[in-house]
C-alpha cells in the first residue's frame, strides 16, 4: 500500500514545483497539500474504499484548483505560457474518477459525475490557456463508451451520448445510430422515443438552417465533424435483427443531390429526387420513427401526448403534428381524457391575453359537444365541466368571456342533472358541486338537495358525504335550515349513522365532525361525556377498519389506518388538554356506553380554556390504554404534555411496548433516564431493545446511545 501512495505523491513533485515557482502557493500552503493528498491516497488504497472517498477526493482537488485560478488571474498570469500545473491537477481528478469508475463501474451516479466534471472542464477550457477542448471532447466520447457497456439499459446515457455527437462533434449519423441501437436494447422506452423523435426533427432543422444561409433549395449535405466519434462496440444484449431499417437518412439525400447535380439526368428524375428530398425535410424520417414508436407502445396515451409536446418546439411540422392528433383520434376513440386533449390542445399556442382567446374556446367548446354527442359518459362530462371550469378562473379579468363560460356550465350541469342515471359520477358531483357552490352559494339549498341526492348515488364516497356535511353545517349556522336540537340530532345521525360508517378510513370527515362536535361543545350544546363517548367510538370504529384491512395485502391501506388512529388519540388529549380546570374524565367508561343525543346537565355546559388540565391528560390516556391500541404517536404527544418525571417514565416504557422494533422509541426512553441521571435503569433499557432491535440497525443505535453521554 505505502509504495503504491508513495507512487502517486511523486508524481506530483513536477506540479508542486512549478506552483511553487509562479508563486501561486507557497511552501506551507504546499505541505498542507501534500498531507491532505497522502490522506486521500491512503483512503482509496483501502480494501472497502467507497464512493465518498472517492468524491471527497476529488472535491478537494477541484477546490484546490479554483484557487489555483483565482490567484492567477488575480497575478495577471493569463497570459503566461502554459506549463504543467495549468493542466495537471485537472488530469489528476480524471484520474481518481478513473480509478472510482473502475472500483465501482455498478454505479451509474458515479459514471454521471465523470461525465459532468468532463463537460465542465471543457467549457472552462476555451478562457484557460493550454487547455485543449478537442481533447475533452475525445475522452468524453471514450467514457460515454465505457459507461454505455457497462449500463446498456439506462436511456439517460444513451440520451447524453447521442447529444453529444450532435452537439459536440457536429456528427447527426453517430447521433442518430446511438439512439438506433439504444431501442434495440430497450424498445419500450417511453423516453428514447420521443427523444430520438426529437433528434430527427433537429437534423431536419439543421438543414434547414443551412439551405436559408446558402440561398438554395434544395437539401445540402450534413458534413459531420473528423473523429470524437464514441467507438462503442457491439454489445452482448444488442439483436442482430431488430426494430427499425431507415428508409431515409441524410447520407441517402445527399447522393440524390449530387446525381441531381449531374446534367446527364433528365428532369423527371431530378423532380422524384427534389420530391423525395422535400420528403425529408417535412419529416419523413421523424413520421417512421413515430410509426415506429406506437408499434412498440401502442396504448399509452400520455406517450403520444409527448411527441405533440416535441413538434410544438418546431416550426413548419403541420403535416407531421396533424399525423399525430389522427393516431390519438383512431387508437383512442373511447378515452375521454384523450378525447378531451384533441378538443384543447389547439389553446396551448394561445394566451390569456391574446385576442385569438375567444374563437379558439368557442372551438374548444365546439368539440367538446361534438365529443359529448358521441361519447355520453361521466368520464367525459367531467372533462368537459373541469375544462370549463379551469378557463372560468383563467379568464377572470375578462367578465364577457367568464360570463360565457359560466353559462355554458350552468348548461352543463343542467344536462347532467336530466340524466343523473347515465351521466353522473362521484367525481363529476363534487364537480357539479363545486358549481352550484359557486353560482348560489356554500349553504344553499341547490347544493344542499344536490349532495343528498349524490350521497345517495354514491354512499362509499367520502368526499361526497364530506361536501354534504361541511355545507349542512354551514347552512345551520347561516340560517338556511332550521337550527336546534333537531337540526343537532339530524347531523349528528347523518355523521355517526350513514358517512362515518361507509367512510370510516377518511381522516377530513372524523376532522370535521369532531371540529363540528367542539363547536357544539363550546357552545354548551354537548357534554365533556358525549365528546368522550364520540372519541371512543371512533377509536373502536378506526380499529375494527385497521382488522378488516389486515386480511388484505394493501399496505398502503393499513399504514393510512395506523396514522388515522394515531391522529385522533393525539387529537382526544389535546381536547382533554384544553378543558377546563377541575373538568374529569373519570366516567369515560360508562358514558362511552350512554346515549350521547342525550341532553346534558346544565353543570356540564362549560367552555373550554386555553389552560392545560394535565388530570384530564392523564385520564384520557389511561382511557386510551384501556380500550384503544395505542400509538406510538399517541404516547409522543403524551409525553410532551406530561410533567412529572414518573408518569413520563411509564408512558416511555410503554410506548416501547407498541413496537419494540422501532429504534426512536427506545432513544427517547435512554435520552429521558440519562437527563434523569438513571443510568442503571438505562442499562437495563439498553439490553432490552438491543434484543428487540434488528441486527441492521444496531450498530446506528449503539452510536446515538453512546453520543447521549458524549453530548
Amino acid at each position: 500500500m505505502a509504495e503504491v501512495v508513495q507512487y502517486h505523491l511523486e508524481q506530483m513533485v513536477g506540479e508542486l514545483e512549478d506552483l511553487e515557482r509562479r508563486e501561486l502557493f507557497t511552501k506551507p500552503e504546499l505541505k498542507a497539500i501534500v498531507k491532505k493528498r497522502t490522506k486521500f491516497e491512503y483512503a482509496l488504497r483501502r480494501r472497502r474504499a467507497g464512493r465518498a472517498d472517492f468524491l471527497r477526493y476529488v472535491e478537494y482537488e477541484i477546490n484546490v484548483d479554483a484557487l489555483r485560478r483565482q490567484r492567477k488571474q488575480r497575478m495577471h498570469q493569463q497570459g503566461f505560457k502554459t506549463t504543467l500545473s495549468d493542466f495537471s491537477i485537472t488530469q489528476r481528478i480524471i484520474a481518481i474518477f478513473e480509478r472510482a469508475v473502475v472500483r465501482h463501474q455498478g454505479d451509474l451516479q458515479l459514471w454521471l459525475q465523470f461525465v459532468e466534471f468532463i463537460k465542465s472542464r471543457r467549457r472552462l477550457a476555451s478562457g484557460e490557456d493550454g487547455e485543449e477542448s478537442d481533447g475533452h471532447s475525445r475522452l468524453l466520447s471514450r467514457v460515454f463508451a465505457r459507461a454505455i457497456s457497462a449500463h446498456p439499459y439506462e436511456s439517460q446515457l444513451w440520451i447524453k451520448a447521442a447529444a453529444h455527437e450532435l452537439e459536440v462533434n457536429m456528427n447527426g449519423n453517430a447521433a442518430r445510430v446511438l439512439m438506433q441501437r439504444a431501442l434495440r436494447l430497450s424498445p419500450d422506452n417511453r423516453r428514447l422515443w420521443t427523444e430520438y423523435f426529437r433528434l430527427e426533427l433537429l437534423l431536419v432543422e439543421k438543414i434547414k438552417a443551412r439551405r436559408r444561409v446558402l440561398g438554395i433549395g434544395q437539401a445540402a449535405d450534413e458534413k459531420a465533424a473528423d473523429g470524437g466519434f464514441i467507438d462503442l462496440p457491439q454489445l452482448a444484449e444488442e439483436a442482430d435483427d431488430d426494430l427499425m431499417v431507415e428508409k431515409l437518412t441524410e447520407k441517402a439525400l445527399a447522393q440524390l443531390d449530387q446525381k441531381a447535380a449531374n446534367s446527364e439526368l433528365s428532369d423527371e428524375k431530378r423532380a422524384a429526387m427534389a420530391q423525395q428530398a422535400d420528403a425529408y425535410l417535412q419529416g419523413a424520417v421523424a413520421q417512421i420513427v413515430f410509426e415506429q414508436a406506437v408499434q412498440a407502445i401502442p396504448d399509452d396515451l400520455e406517450f403520444r401526448q409527448e411527441f405533440i409536446s416535441v413538434l410544438s418546439q418546431f416550426a413548419d411540422m403541420t403535416q407531421l403534428r396533424q399525423l399525430v392528433l389522427d393516431s390519438i383520434q383512431r387508437d383512442f376513440a373511447a378515452d375521454a381524457e384523450a378525447r378531451a386533449f384533441l378538443c384543447t390542445v389547439h389553446l396551448g399556442a394561445v394566451s390569456a391575453e391574446s385576442p385569438e382567446l375567444v374563437d379558439a374556446l368557442q372551438r374548444a367548446a365546439a368539440g367538446f359537444k361534438q365529443a359529448l354527442g358521441a361519447l355520453d359518459t361521466p368520464a367525459m362530462w367531467s372533462q368537459y365541466i373541469a375544462f370549463l371550469a379551469q378557463w372560468r378562473e383563467t379568464c377572470a379579468g375578462t367578465d364577457s368571456l367568464r360570463a360565457y363560460l359560466a353559462a355554458l356550465l350552468k348548461r352543463a350541469v343542467a344536462a347532467i342533472s336530466d340524466n343523473r342515471d347515465t351521466r353522473l359520477s362521484a367525481e363529476l358531483a363534487l364537480a357539479c358541486a363545486s358549481e352550484l357552490e359557486s353560482s348560489h352559494g356554500a349553504a344553499s339549498m341547490e347544493l344542499l338537495n344536490w349532495l343528498a341526492d349524490a350521497t345517495q348515488r354514491f354512499s362509499e364516497s367520502a368526499e361526497l358525504w364530506h361536501r354534504r356535511l361541511a355545507a349542512l353545517i354551514a347552512a345551520s349556522h347561516d340560517g338556511t335550515v332550521a337550527s336546534g336540537a333537531a337540526s343537532l340530532a339530524r347531523i349528528d345521525s347523518l355523521f355517526s349513522g350513514q358517512a362515518l360508517p361507509q367512510a370510516a378510513g377518511s381522516r377530513a370527515l372524523w376532522d370535521l365532525w369532531f371540529d363540528w362536535t367542539e363547536q357544539c361543545f363550546g357552545r354548551g350544546q354537548v357534554s365533556v361525556g358525549q365528546v368522550q363517548s364520540r372519541f371512543i367510538s371512533a377509536f373502536a370504529r378506526v380499529t375494527q377498519q385497521r382488522t378488516v384491512q389486515a386480511v388484505s395485502t394493501d399496505s398502503d391501506g393499513m399504514a393510512r389506518l395506523r396514522a388515522l388512529l394515531a391522529h385522533l388519540q393525539v387529537r382526544y388529549v389535546d381536547w382533554a388538554w384544553g378543558l377546563p380546570a377541575g373538568c374529569s374524565l373519570s366516567e369515560a367508561v360508562e358514558l362511552a356506553h350512554d346515549d350521547s343525543d342525550s341532553e346534558p346537565d346544565s353543570d356540564e355546559r362549560m367552555e373550554p380554556q386555553t389552560a392545560g388540565n394535565l388530570d384530564a391528560v392523564r385520564q384520557a390516556y389511561r382511557n386510551v390504554s384501556r380500550q384503544a391500541f395505542p400509538t406510538p404517536g399517541f404516547y409522543r404527544r403524551c409525553i410532551e404534555l406530561e410533567t412529572d418525571a414518573k408518569q413520563q417514565t411509564m408512558l416511555h416504557e410503554m410506548a416501547c411496548r407498541v413496537d419494540a422494533a422501532d429504534t426512536q422509541p427506545w432513544l427517547a426512553y435512554l435520552a429521558h433516564l440519562v437527563g434523569l441521571q438513571q443510568l442503571t435503569q438505562a442499562s437495563q433499557v439498553y439490553w432490552r431493545a438491543s434484543k428487540s432491535i434488528p441486527e441492521d440497525q444496531q450498530p446506528a443505535f449503539a452510536a446515538a446511545y453512546q453520543a447521549m453521554f458524549s453530548s
